[in-house]
């Protein structure tokens, strides 16, 4: 027994960082299951999830604009164990992210560093990153992906900045660690389409080894074609990988009979939902620098800069700072004001600062280096200025579970702090679990009282949002005149009024007693 408890302390010593890292993720997401069904996305994954589980088809029965790994990861029974998914499937990825800033750094101090900061924005609530959002899943995906990755002799020899190395010959293990690394990817952009920027950025790392020997005068044009080539072939190998996953998913929908709707719901609607939201500027110039044109082109000139740099730049910072460019593109798609938009970035940011800091100590022979990185830190900080991007108050987050936990204020107080909706949510879902209802239909943007009370939705579409984005107002009657759903729930604060549903409400439906201050609920007449 003595012997084991020395090999454990051995263990745990040789492991102290990571220990550390794992302590820090148990002690910050403690009050992440203590939370109300209050956060809408959450809300529409697990709604998605219920239907799932009872069957229904993605897609085409109840639909999301997302790829569809996401909904179903979230086919778990309720909340908290999505939350417990959550909570593990970050320490596994942050348990990755350091193992890998150890082999980018070679230093397990500035690995430290950068998975420090990793957990603290992927754990606090400035982005959101206490709660499932689909950029956490993604992160997990990627880390797996990039740690074949770095198995690769692409990988080593780039780090060891031996760039004609990197673009030999590919062996058949090199070939699978490659394809694998692809596959891994591709899982993410089946859970979110801006993961395909994070397989530009493994991508990026075979380009920037080929245009290092591309201005290299002392190699012979015919074997700078020659390692071109090999730098294509490295490339197919990662796309075929992502292409695995996502050709699976296309035969699987088509299969299921939902080929069409995945088509248009889960990976065309992202090009309309990318361009769907126009921001405010102050000038004509900021404008196109945020259109679609201006991004490519910024992001363009940078990967421009990085690869043909007149001095030297060293290949670990351009690896990250192309990543750091590229993600930051990604979380900007659609140029909305969303914090957790940003924790695509938080990966390549964290592993920036870690080579910054380390630059710093050498700052005489690295400022070219500390120039560019001090632009690259300003670029997310302008832009969440310009877009008005408000992180959420990390303090006043634990202050209340402290106050909730130590009673000095009530579970009532505690849920409505994060939504006035929960209250109200909590005692329509007990009137619906009395009634022992699965289907009610929602007027109005509500999808947490779909989530707390297990029920999916008499329409495809979870949010009045979606049926007004896509103008589905009919079918959604037809449908609900169909299956007359015991119960519809009309959301007080839904400026647009369905008036062809309010007639319907009228003739068959009576308005329940119990006055809410959020919705009216409507029960359907016994005799009809």
């Amino acid at each position: 027994m003595k012997k084991l408890f020395l090999k454990l302390d051995k263990k745990c010593e040789t492991n102290l960082e990571t220990l550390i890292l794992w302590l820090l993720i148990v002690i910050l997401r403690i009050p992440n299951f203590f939370e109300p069904y209050w956060y809408g996305d959450e809300a529409i994954y697990l709604t998605l999830g219920t239907g799932l589980r009872n069957g229904l088809k993605l897609y085409t029965d109840i639909i999301d604009h997302k790829t569809p790994i996401i909904y179903y990861l979230a086919m778990v029974p309720n909340q908290f164990y999505f939350r417990l998914l959550n909570f593990g499937w970050m320490i596994v990825t942050t348990t990755l992210f350091f193992m890998f800033a150890k082999k980018l750094f070679n230093s397990a101090k500035y690995a430290f560093i950068s998975s420090l900061i990793f957990v603290l924005l992927t754990t606090l609530p400035w982005f959101e990153g206490h709660l499932p959002n689909g950029e956490l899943f993604v992160m997990g995906f990627v880390m797996v992906g990039l740690t074949f990755f770095a198995k690769t002799k692409l990988f080593k020899n780039f780090v060891e900045d031996n760039q004609e190395d990197a673009l030999q010959k590919t062996s058949k293990k090199e070939f699978g660690l490659l394809i694998a690394s692809g596959i891994f990817l591709g899982f993410g952009i089946l859970t979110k389409v801006p993961a395909l920027l994070d397989f530009g950025a493994v991508a990026l790392l075979g380009w920037f080894s080929f245009s290092e020997i591309l201005i290299k005068k002392s190699i012979e044009i015919k074997e700078k074609v020659s390692l071109f080539w090999k730098f294509i072939s490295k490339s197919i190998a990662l796309f075929v990988g992502i292409l695995i996953p996502i050709i699976a998913s296309i035969i699987y929908f088509v299969a299921i009979g939902s080929g069409k709707d995945y088509l248009d719901y889960g990976l065309l609607y992202n090009i309309r939902y990318s361009g769907s939201w126009h921001p405010e500027f102050p000038n004509q110039l900021i404008a196109f620098f945020f259109s679609l044109p201006g991004k490519v082109l910024i992001m363009a000139g940078l990967i421009y800069v990085l690869s043909f740099a007149k001095k030297k730049i060293s290949p670990i910072f351009k690896f990250i700072s192309g990543w750091f460019i590229l993600s930051l593109f990604a979380s900007l798609l659609s140029n909305r004001p969303y914090p957790h938009y940003l924790l695509q970035v938080v990966p390549a940011f964290s592993l920036l600062v870690g080579v910054f800091l380390n630059k710093i100590t050498l700052w005489k022979k690295q400022y070219r280096e500390l120039l560019l990185g001090t632009l690259l830190f300003a670029l997310p900080i302008y832009i969440m200025l310009l877009l008005n991007v408000r992180p959420y108050e990390t303090g006043h987050y634990y202050s209340q579970f402290y106050k909730f936990v130590s009673g000095e204020i009530t579970n009532e107080e505690y849920d409505s702090g994060f939504n006035p909706m929960v209250n109200d949510n909590y005692q329509v879902a007990k009137i619906i679990r009395g009634m022992n209802l699965d289907r009610i239909f929602i007027w109005g943007t509500n999808p947490m009282l779909y989530a707390v009370s297990e029920t999916t939705p008499t329409s495809r579409f979870t949010v009045s949002f979606h049926i007004k984005d896509f103008k589905d107002h009919e079918r959604t009657l037809a449908q609900i005149k169909k299956e007359k759903p015991r119960m519809i729930v009309v959301m007080k604060d839904e400026n647009e009024k369905f008036y062809e549903l309010q007639q319907y409400l009228d003739s068959f439906y009576y308005a329940n007693d119990t006055q809410y201050q959020t919705m009216t609920v409507y029960l359907r007449q016994t005799d009809n």
